[in-house]
C-alpha cells in the first residue's frame, strides 16, 4: 500500500498529462532544436536524477551527444514543442506537492553551435510547510494504539506536504490490517496556509471491527488441465503458516504467498480475503487459489571454469516428496574433467598454471548426495534440510579433501524479507591430504609417519551459524544498496569430532554499492575472518586469499605464507664438519612448485568502479579496481596484531562480459610487491619409493643440516625447523607484474 502514495504523488505532480505528455520532443519536426545537455540550478531538497523525471524536456543519448560526428547513431531529442513553459509548471507542482509552496523555476535555453541546445532549470526552493497540528482520531478501541501512530512521516513543527500526509494514511492502514482490521480506513483532511507557511492535518480513521481468520477455502489445479493436481488441500492449510482462530493479517497473507512461492512447487498462488466481506464481519474468510507445477524434473548443467577444466553435474528433484510437499534433490557432480585422473586428456585442458599443482588439482572431483527439505518445522518459520552425501574437492595448491560419508542436518529461516538465518551442524568422516611440505611447515610434521598420522582417516563434527542480509537492487548486477553476511563455525570432540580437528572460525563480509552516473557505479567490499583454538586448524579450514575474487593482483591462494619446492641442480651442497650436508640456494634458484599455508587471520579490501560501455552497455563494462589483502598466521592459541601496513595492494583493469550464462570478466592486476620469502624444501627419491623433505636454505641464513647415506646421496633433514628465508628468482620486468585471472560472475 506505500506505493499508493506514490502513485498519488505521481498523479498529483503531472497536474497537466493530457497537455504536457502529449508534446513532442523528436527531432523530426521543421525547426527542432536538439537538447545537447540538461541542468538542475539551486535545487538543494531533491536531486537533478529526481527532477529530470519530473519534466519531459530529455538530453539526447551519451553516444549522440559525444559521437555523432563520428557515427551516425544514437537518440536525438529536441525541445518540447510549445518550449519550456509545462515544465516548468511541472516541477513547480512537485515541489509544492512536496510541501514548497513558494518555489519558483524559471527555465533558460542557450543556443550552442549548429542547431544544439543547452537547456538549464533555475529553482528557488524557498522555504517548506510546516505542521502546525495534526489530530488522529478513531484508534480509541484499538489495542495498543500507540503502536499504531508510532515514528509516522509527520509530526508538529516537522515540513510537511501532501505525499508525507499520503505516506501517513497509508503507514496507519497498513498496521491496522496486520493488527486484525482488514477493512480499516483512514481519512485525511490537509489544510495549508501558504502565506504563513504552516499547514495542519486531520486523520480520521474508520477501523471496522476487529476479525479472526475463519473459514479457509483451498482451491487447487494441476500444471495443465490434464493432469489433476498432486498436493493435498490438508498440505496446503498447513503450509500456510497461519489458521482459523489467527487474528486478521495482511502480512501474515503475504508471508503465506511468498513461502509457498519459494517452495518452487507452484507457479500460481492466490491468497486473498473474501471480496464479500463486510466491515462489520468479526471472521474474515480466506480464499486459497493455488496452481502447481510439474513437480519431478531432471536438470543438469555443463561448463568450463578456470580451476575445474569441464564440469557436469546432474540433479533429480521431487517437489512432493513422501505426498508432504517436501522437496527432495538427488544431485551427482564432477569437475576437474579432462584434467584430473582417471580422465586425463592430455593438451585439451592442460595448462602451464595447473601442471605444478599435482596433489589438489590432479584427482578428479566429485559430489553425489541426496537432500530433503521440508517446508516448516512443526508449523514454525524454521525451514530445515537433512543431506547424505560423499564428495572429493580440492583447495587450489593446497589440499585434497575427501569424504566418504558425510551427514548434515540445517535449519533457515527469514529473520527479515531479506535475511536468512541459518543453524547447522556437519557430521563427517573423511581424510584431508596436504603437501608434504605444506605439513612440515605448518604443522612441523616433516617425516613419512608424521604426516600420516595427521593425513589419517578422521571423524569431523562441525557446527555453524551463518546470517545475511541483502538490500540490493540487482542481484547480478547491483548499483545500490548493500550486502552484509558472517558465519560461525566450531569443531569439538563434544560434538563428534577428532580432538585434533578441534577449532573456532569467524568469518565476515560486507558489500556496499553506489552509482555515481547513469552508467557507472562504484562497488566496495571488506572481508574478514580470524581463527582460534588450541590447535592449529585443519587444511580444509585455514583461511586463504588471492584470485579473481579475492585480491586480483595475486593468482588463487597465492597470498599469504607460501612454502617452495625447489630442484637440487639449481643448489650448492655444503658439506658440515659432522658429516651432513646443507642445501643452499643461488641467485638462479627458481621454484618448482608454489604452495599456499594459509592463514588464521585474513583482511581484504576491494573497491572497483563499473562503467557500461557507451556503444553496447548490455554488453560490455570496464571495471578499474584496487584490491588490498594479506592472510595472517600465528601460533595456535596466540592472538596476534593484525598491522595493516603489511597489506598488499594491486591496482588493475577488468573487462566484463554479459554472457548468456551470466557476466564473464577477465582481470589484469598489477603486483608491485616483491616476491615473498618462505621456507624451501627438495625432496630426494629414496631407493624405495619414498621422498623425505630436505630443507633448502638462502645464502645467509642458518644452515639446515641434513643426513647422507654411505654413499653420499641425502637421506632426509636433521630437523625440521627451515628459515622463511628462501626467494625464487623471479622476472623483474614491468609487465611480469601483471597477473590474469577470469572468472563467471561478477567477483562481488
Amino acid at each position: 500500500m506505500r506505493w499508493l502514495a506514490v502513485a498519488a504523488l505521481v498523479v498529483l505532480s503531472i497536474a497537466r498529462p493530457s497537455v504536457a505528455r502529449a508534446q513532442d520532443i523528436s527531432c523530426d519536426r521543421a525547426g527542432a532544436k536538439e537538447v545537447r545537455a540538461l541542468r538542475f540550478e539551486g535545487n538543494t531538497t531533491f536531486s537533478d536524477d529526481v527532477l529530470s523525471t519530473i519534466v519531459l524536456t530529455t538530453a539526447s543519448s551519451f553516444t549522440r551527444r559525444h559521437f555523432r560526428w563520428l557515427f551516425n547513431i544514437g537518440t536525438a531529442r529536441c525541445l518540447p514543442e510549445d518550449g519550456l513553459g509545462d515544465d516548468q509548471e511541472l516541477l513547480k507542482t512537485f515541489y509544492k506537492n512536496n510541501g514548497f509552496y513558494q518555489t519558483k523555476v524559471e527555465g533558460t535555453v542557450t543556443p550552442v553551435p549548429s542547431d544544439q541546445v543547452d537547456v538549464t532549470f533555475h529553482v528557488t526552493e524557498g522555504a517548506p510547510l510546516r505542521l502546525d497540528s495534526v489530530l488522529i482520531t478513531g484508534l480509541d478501541s484499538v489495542p495498543d494504539s500507540a503502536a499504531i501512530v508510532r515514528d509516522l512521516p509527520i509530526g508538529k513543527g516537522r515540513p510537511v506536504g501532501v505525499l508525507l500526509v499520503l505516506t501517513a494514511v497509508d503507514t496507519i492502514s497498513l498496521r491496522l490490517r496486520n493488527a486484525g482490521y482488514p477493512r480499516a480506513e483512514v481519512f485525511q483532511v490537509f489544510t495549508a496556509n501558504a502565506a504563513k507557511q504552516s499547514a495542519s492535518v486531520e486523520l480520521q480513521v474508520v477501523t471496522g471491527a476487529r476479525a479472526r481468520i475463519g473459514t479457509i477455502a483451498v482451491t487447487r489445479g494441476g500444471p495443465s488441465p490434464e493432469r489433476a493436481p498432486e498436493i493435498d488441500s490438508a498440505v496446503v492449510l498447513r503450509l500456510l503458516g497461519f489458521r482459523s482462530g489467527d487474528w486478521y493479517s495482511d502480512r501474515a497473507l503475504a508471508d503465506a504467498r511468498r513461502n509457498l512461492y519459494s517452495l518452487g512447487t507452484y507457479r500460481h498462488v492466490g491468497i486473498e480475503l473474501d471480496s464479500a466481506q463486510q466491515a462489520s464481519d468479526t471472521l474474515a474468510t480466506i480464499q486459497v487459489d493455488v496452481r502447481e507445477d510439474y513437480v519431478r524434473q531432471i536438470q543438469s548443467e555443463q561448463g568450463w571454469a578456470q580451476l575445474d577444466c569441464f564440469r557436469l553435474e546432474a540433479t533429480y528433484t521431487d517437489k512432493n516428496f513422501l505426498n508432504l510437499a517436501q522437496r527432495l534433490d538427488v544431485t551427482g557432480r564432477v569437475s576437474k574433467l579432462g584434467f584430473g585422473a582417471p580422465t586425463d586428456w592430455g593438451p585439451l585442458c592442460r595448462r602451464h598454471d595447473l601442471i605444478p599443482d599435482s596433489l589438489a588439482s590432479s584427482k578428479l572431483n566429485y559430489y553425489a548426495g541426496a537432500t530433503v527439505r521440508q517446508p516448516g518445522l512443526f508449523g514454525s518459520a524454521w525451514v530445515p534440510a537433512y543431506s547424505a552425501y560423499t564428495e572429493r574437492r580440492g583447495q587450489y595448491k593446497s589440499y585434497l579433501r575427501t569424504t566418504f560419508v558425510g551427514l548434515d542436518v540445517s535449519a533457515t529461516r527469514n529473520i527479515a524479507q531479506t535475511t536468512p538465518f541459518r543453524l547447522g551442524y556437519a557430521l563427517e568422516f573423511g581424510q584431508t591430504l596436504a603437501e608434504p611440505a605444506f605439513l612440515c611447515a605448518v604443522f612441523t610434521a616433516c617425516t613419512a609417519a608424521e604426516q600420516a598420522a595427521i593425513q589419517r582417516r578422521l571423524p569431523f563434527g562441525v557446527a555453524r551459524m551463518s546470517l545475511q542480509q541483502s538490500r540490493v537492487d540487482n542481484p547480478v548486477e547491483p548499483r545500490s544498496g548493500y550486502i552484509v553476511g558472517g558465519e560461525l563455525r566450531g569443531s569439538s570432540n563434544v560434538i563428534g569430532s577428532a580432538q585434533s580437528l578441534e577449532f573456532f572460525k569467524i568469518t565476515g563480509e560486507g558489500s556496499l554499492y553506489r552509482p555515481l552516473a547513469a552508467r557507472a557505479t562504484v562497488a566496495l567490499r571488506i572481508q574478514g575472518g580470524l581463527i582460534g583454538g588450541t590447535n592449529l586448524p585443519p587444511p580444509q579450514e585455514r583461511l586463504y586469499a588471492g584470485g579473481a575474487a579475492s585480491v586480483r593482483g595475486f593468482q588463487q591462494n597465492l597470498l599469504g605464507p607460501l612454502v617452495y619446492l625447489v630442484d637440487s641442480a639449481e643448489t650448492t651442497v655444503i658439506k658440515m664438519p659432522d658429516g651432513t650436508v646443507a642445501l643452499v640456494s643461488t641467485d638462479t634458484t627458481t621454484a618448482l612448485r608454489t604452495i599456499p599455508t594459509g592463514g588464521n587471520r585474513l583482511v581484504v579490501f576491494n573497491a572497483e568502479l563499473r562503467i557500461r560501455d557507451p556503444f553496447i552497455p548490455n554488453l560490455l563494462e570496464y571495471v578499474p579496481f584496487v584490491d588490498a589483502g594479506e592472510v595472517f598466521t600465528s601460533e595456535a592459541g596466540n592472538i596476534v596484531n593484525l598491522n595493516l601496513n603489511r597489506l598488499s595492494v594491486t591496482p588493475g583493469l577488468g573487462l566484463r562480459y554479459f554472457s548468456p550464462i551470466g557476466p564473464i570478466q577477465a582481470n589484469a592486476g598489477y603486483n608491485p610487491a616483491k616476491i615473498r620469502a618462505g621456507p624451501a624444501y627438495f625432496t630426494p627419491l629414496r631407493s624405495n619409493g619414498t621422498a623425505p623433505l630436505v630443507c633448502v636454505t638462502a645464502p645467509g641464513a642458518p644452515l639446515a643440516p641434513a643426513k647422507v647415506d654411505k654413499n653420499g646421496a641425502i637421506i632426509g633433514s636433521v630437523t625440521s625447523d627451515c628459515p622463511a628465508s628462501f626467494v625464487p628468482k623471479g622476472s623483474s620486468g614491468f609487465f611480469s607484474r601483471f597477473v590474469f585471472t577470469l572468472s563467471i560472475g561478477t567477483d562481488f
